[in-house]
């Protein structure tokens, strides 16, 4: 039987880098135009500077003057978005806020500045990344390579860009786009998570371990590297090395079930199946609907013995995701493993019934 760890990053059904690290937003100021200086860059650098350090009113009120003092120009309207999309308090990972309707409205609005100036970089770069986490790449995919495109220098575009590549299954242009938002930002720990993520896609798992290692060297204890990390070390046949990242990812982060559900295929891999149901049935505490969680507890308890909850648990998966065709391999596998057991042997025929007071012959010992 097979199980497996969760892609870097995911919960059951695909990648979600980050597209972002959190820790700064673009530049507005960056993007005035030369024939605009003055108070206004003032203005939207310091409301960008305590956007970044989560100063909401401090940044708004900053916006709200850039705003006034040039009303033709969109970078203090689009700051008062941004403080907006930052109150939320949403990961800015694929698909984290489907069908949000803050969210939506927020692209409602940028749509609205396009309308005024098309080609205004930071606008498309902004509108890519809340499609993304609304869940539509295709038209995230778009804004955010004409964004690129006007912006060749801006890592931000670029590591955007690449997760909407990732998101549209397009993984080898995902790893370019990665790829140039580490050249040109080598100091973001979050864009080195990201190129991992998409160095695992493509099988290039020794590269995909010295990336996220290249993350934790400039973000300590960070849990999504340090799980993305160990599951990497588990595709490369490594889980005793994967083990110790992804205990630290369950110690930094308890209540992230895909990190629990990793570390019981850690545990799984390391022939620790009592460890591993425990560890996967603690993952399902925290989310009943991690498929990935219930495909490895089914294999986790086939591996030992106990065929029929290890069945439940694959169908439950297969019901929570009717699309995975996960499910139904490893109940194949499952299938297959049973039909390998012996059987019990047939009674010897006997000569005369048996005596009344002879005890029921004992069942077979599940194994």
């Amino acid at each position: 039987m097979t199980a497996e760890a969760v892609t870097p990053s995911a919960e059951a059904a695909g990648p979600e880098p980050e597209f972002g690290s959190g820790e700064t937003v673009p530049s507005v100021a960056a993007a005035l135009p030369s024939v605009e200086p003055g108070p206004v860059d003032v203005e939207l650098a310091l409301g960008d500077a305590a956007l970044n350090a989560d100063h909401f009113e401090l940044a708004r009120e900053h916006y709200e003057q850039a705003r006034v003092a040039a009303p033709e120009h969109l970078g203090g309207r689009l700051g008062l978005l941004r403080v907006r999309w930052a109150q939320l308090g949403l990961a800015p990972a694929y698909a984290e806020a489907p069908d949000h309707p803050e969210v939506s409205r927020l692209v409602r609005e940028v749509d609205a500045l396009l309308e005024e100036q098309p080609d205004y970089a930071p606008a498309l770069l902004e509108r890519g990344r809340w499609l993304l986490v609304l869940g539509d790449a295709t038209r995230a995919l778009e804004s955010l390579t004409r964004a690129a495109q006007l912006e060749p220098q801006d890592p931000d575009a670029h590591s955007s860009l690449g997760t909407a590549y990732l998101a549209s299954g397009d993984e080898q242009r995902a790893l370019e786009q990665l790829e140039q938002a580490v050249r040109l930002d080598p100091d973001d720990a979050e864009r080195w998570t990201n190129f991992g993520t998409a160095l695992m896609l493509r099988g290039r798992l020794s590269e995909a371990v010295r990336s996220y290692e290249r993350s934790l060297s400039l973000r300590a204890d960070d849990a999504r590297t340090e799980s993305d990390l160990g599951a990497a070390h588990l595709a490369n046949q490594r889980p005793d090395l994967a083990l110790p990242h992804l205990i630290r990812a369950t110690e930094l982060a308890p209540g992230r079930a895909t990190f629990l559900t990793n570390l019981g295929y850690g545990y799984q891999c390391q022939g620790l199946l009592e460890k591993a149901v425990e560890t996967q049935r603690r993952a399902l505490a925290l989310d009943p609907k991690l498929a990935s969680a219930w495909i490895n507890l089914g294999n986790a308890l086939a591996e030992q013995g106990r065929y029929e909850q290890a069945e439940a648990a694959l169908r439950q998966a297969q019901t929570l995701d009717p699309g995975d065709p996960r499910p139904q391999a490893s109940l194949g596998d499952l299938a297959e493993l049973r039909a390998r057991q012996p059987q019990p042997a047939a009674p010897a025929p006997s000569a005369a019934p048996p005596p009344a007071t002879r005890a029921p012959a004992a069942k077979p010992r599940q194994p």
